[in-house]
This record gives structure tokens, sequence and C-alpha cells, in this order.
């Protein structure tokens, strides 16, 4: 009866090791998955607010400074060859999809 005891507590005890190593494991991962979830929210953040960023506080006062608008800019833009065409195309697209 003895042994059996014995045996049961060396079994309870192995179990009680691997159920601590489970935690910490477990612990480890939990800590990598909320880093990486924050470290990918930063780096979308940036990827959006980088372009903004930089056209409001880098090219807008250029643009105004040399006396340019957007207005200005869109009518250079609009004498890109295929840039009218693909604006039609749009708009037919758009009025298709609302009918």
């Amino acid at each position: 009866m003895q042994t059996d005891n014995s045996d049961l507590k060396r079994v309870l005890d192995r179990q009680n090791e691997l159920l601590e190593d489970n935690n910490k494991i477990l612990h480890k991962l939990h800590r990598y998955e909320l880093i990486n979830f924050w470290s990918k929210m930063v780096w979308f953040a940036l990827l959006i607010g980088v372009p903004f960023a930089l056209y409001y506080y880098v090219l807008e006062p250029y643009f105004e400074a040399f006396g340019s608008s957007y207005e200005t800019f869109n009518a250079g833009i609009q004498e890109i060859p295929g840039i009218k065409s693909f604006e039609e195309f749009m708009k037919a697209y758009q009025e298709s999809q609302n009918k």
C-alpha cells in the first residue's frame, strides 16, 4: 500500500512540474502575442499617418510658398495620359453599380 502512495505522489509531483512549465510557456506566448499585436498597430499607424504628416508639414508649405494650390496640382495631374479615360471608366463603373 505504501508503494502505491509513493507512486501516486511521484506522478502528482511530475504532473505539477509539467503544469508549471506549461504555465510559464503560456505566459511567454501571451506576452509575445501582445508585443506582436501592438507593434503591428504602431507599424500600420505609421504607414497610414506618415504620408499625411509628410504632406501637411513638408509639402503643403512649399505648395503655398510657390503659389500653387491643390487645383494647380490637380490640373497638372489631369495632363497625364490616360487619367481622363480612367476617370471616365470609374464614373461609368460607379453608375453601373448604382443601378
